[in-house]
């Protein structure tokens, strides 16, 4: 057994700002350098962001009525008609007519909810460009009655840093320890740490006997079992004692690396799928937090930023939490985080 400071962290807390899908953040960007996305503090209501809205399509130069209206809404959106009336309204008394007339001009407008704003957007073609009016509003501006898609953010916190390569972090088995089982690569060889809760290492293992190939994209999977553990390595499964000391027992195995980490959000208790690119270890990694398509159709991705390439990525016991591996393009360090999925804006 080995107990060491060295390389403990104390835990560190930072929350992302939610990151619109790209789709989202063109649009925005139009938005942007053409007028002011976001309506006034005090509006509160969809009808309130129609009204913006049709002010913003009555500003487009050389449009001219009668207009084709053509709705793209997320099903939440859509199943509330009175919005759409607002706007068709709203733009009559802006001289705007409308017509179903197949030859007309057409305007296309869409709504999108996500778990942080409702944008409302308009779109008119002109030869062979696109001009688009958005007015974005904070969920926040709304009554809780008007929104399906419950506030969800990211909360992300260092436990453990090491100048070793890390190849996996995963929690102990036991919830009471509340701690991580961590798999280095030193010296060519593997290592297994047992972490307390604070992220001192209470435990060191060796593990050589796995006799690991040498390769320059190594590969491993740890996972606790209380009093013994398992690695998972290519083409074999091993199985280690963390106290007795003993060489580690490998058998041959069809690998099966873990399938992809989903999430389960305390707000609503909807599933969100963790990705990551991690092919590219010369820049920065962007952690992706997906939602179900089949129930959340029309909510944005999560998006956070991390200093280097994801290695790994491992759901703990805690449904809404799980353990990111990557490294620190700026320190050199490998690092591991917690990330939970947190309710509010």
């Amino acid at each position: 057994m080995l107990s060491s400071f060295k390389n403990a962290v104390l835990p560190r807390s930072e929350t992302s700002r939610f990151r619109p899908s790209r789709f989202i953040l063109a649009l925005l960007f139009l938005c942007f350098v053409s007028q002011p996305p976001t309506m006034p503090a005090d509006s509160n209501s969809l009808d309130d962001a129609a009204r913006q809205l049709a002010d913003r399509i009555a500003a487009i130069p050389n449009l001219h009525s009668p207009l084709r209206l053509e709705f793209h809404a997320d099903a939440n959106l859509a199943a509330d008609s009175t919005w759409q009336d607002t706007l068709r309204q709203e733009l009559e008394k802006r001289r705007l007519t409308l017509t179903e007339e197949p030859s007309a001009p057409l305007l296309k407008v869409g709504a999108v909810e996500t778990p942080t704003h409702l944008v409302l957007t308009a779109s008119a073609r002109f030869g062979d460009r696109d001009d688009v009016r958005i007015v974005a509003v904070t969920r926040a501006a709304f009554t809780a009655p008007a929104l399906a898609v419950a506030p969800v953010r990211i909360a992300r916190q260092l436990v453990y840093e090491s100048s070793d390569r890390i190849l996996d972090a995963s929690a102990l088995g036991s919830a009471a320890e509340a701690g991580l089982a961590v798999l280095l690569y030193r010296n060519a060889d593997l290592v297994a740490l047992r972490l307390d809760s604070s992220g001192i290492v209470r435990q060191t293992v060796s593990l050589a006997a796995a006799n690991l190939h040498a390769s320059r994209d190594p590969r491993g999977e740890l996972t606790d079992k209380g009093a013994t553990a398992e690695l998972l390595l290519p083409g074999k499964l091993c199985e280690f004692n963390w106290v007795a000391g003993e060489e580690p027992k490998c058998r041959a195995k069809k690998t099966e690396w873990r399938t992809a980490t989903v999430l389960t959000s305390p707000c609503d208790a909807s599933d969100w799928k963790v990705e990551a690119r991690g092919d590219d270890w010369s820049s920065a990694d962007l952690l992706q937090i997906v939602p179900d398509a089949a129930v959340r159709a029309g909510s944005a991705a999560l998006f956070n930023e991390f200093p280097g390439p994801i290695l790994s990525i491992t759901g703990e016991r805690d449904p809404g939490s799980a353990l990111v591996v990557a490294r620190n393009l700026r320190t050199g360090n490998y690092e591991v985080y917690k990330i939970t999925l947190v309710c509010g804006n």
